[in-house]
């Protein structure tokens, strides 16, 4: 294992000298330790260049379970230090924006309540749900929240959970002007969507694609977009303020008050996203991830389908 987390050193380093600085080791101990690795597995690690040193493929395969080992260890020590009747520790979530603004708050304080010394980092996924599965596998994170779909079915040491169907409407402010004149159960015009400035929501690049393409097949025009927001919150603060239409995932207007954000009752680009949670399988029975989950279920049952209230 000291061979091994050297070799992590030496690749986050990208040289020899440097690892053997930051380790306090002899550079000719650390390309001993390097040496006697290659031995072992009977393959090259690094190659060396002018500049420093890279990993070869098998040397980034080596790291990636060094990464994941390691972290599985920090776990593994906590849990024998700490009283088996206290949960203590970081448990490092990723998440979407929609599961870190309307999900994720509740479960986490629910969790807390049972374990109150527990920490947990809830972090974004960052460049995308690819890369943030790379730092699952490799126990930079304990558990990513999201989507699902992308999760490669070969992968072996990945669980999934699925937990519900998103689907996403076009919405707007129960009073807006929009829904003048509409009776209960009554569909919109399409075309009516045209009359109104719109917001995308900009998290994901899926959403201004879908308003645009959704109302160009279906009506023959752009709509007129006035604004964009990265941030769900600020979004649906928008949306409560004006006259804007937008499409969301439905879970994340459920609850909105003073004005509540609503569908729109018109057919206009409904994608269904499978969304749940991601995590190592040998992850599965340590107790502060195994109480996320339940708590995850137990909210999200508690919840039914997540469809927000139709438009009175």
């Amino acid at each position: 294992m000291t061979h091994l987390m050297r070799l992590r050193t030496v690749a986050e380093a990208g040289s020899m000298r440097r690892a053997a600085g930051i380790l306090s080791v002899t550079q000719p101990a650390l390309t001993r330790s390097i040496a006697q690795l290659e031995s072992h597995f009977g393959k090259h690690l690094l190659v060396r260049h002018s500049r420093g040193v890279v990993l070869t493929g098998f040397g980034e395969r080596v790291v990636s379970s060094v990464q994941r080992l390691q972290r599985h260890w920090e776990l593994e020590e906590r849990s024998l230090e700490d009283d088996k009747s206290v949960l203590s520790g970081t448990l490092r979530v990723r998440a979407g924006p929609l599961w870190r603004a309307v999900i994720l708050p509740a479960v986490v304080a629910e969790l807390h309540r049972h374990h109150p010394d527990l920490v947990v980092e809830i972090q974004n996924n960052g460049s995308g749900l690819n890369d943030t599965l790379i730092d699952l596998v490799e126990g930079r994170c304990d558990v990513v929240f999201g989507g699902v779909q992308v999760v490669e079915e070969n992968n072996q040491r990945l669980m999934v959970r699925n937990y519900t169907t998103i689907v996403d409407r076009v919405v707007a402010r129960e009073d807006h002007p929009i829904f003048g004149g509409l009776q209960k159960g009554e569909n919109l015009d399409a075309s009516a969507l045209l009359n109104y400035p719109w917001l995308v929501y900009t998290a994901d690049p899926v959403y201004e694609l879908q308003t645009i393409h959704a109302c160009v097949e279906r009506l023959g025009s752009a709509p007129r977009i006035r604004a964009s927001c990265e941030s769900l919150i600020a979004t649906i603060a928008m949306l409560q303020k004006g006259d804007y239409l937008c499409i969301l995932p439905d879970r994340a207007v459920a609850n909105t008050m003073n004005p509540r954000i609503v569908p729109v009752p018109v057919e206009l680009g409904r994608r269904t996203i499978v969304t749940g949670a991601v995590f190592r399988g040998e992850m599965v029975d340590w107790p502060p991830l195994s109480g996320l989950l339940r708590i995850c279920e137990k909210h999200i049952g508690s919840e039914g389908d997540f469809a927000p209230s139709p438009p009175m």
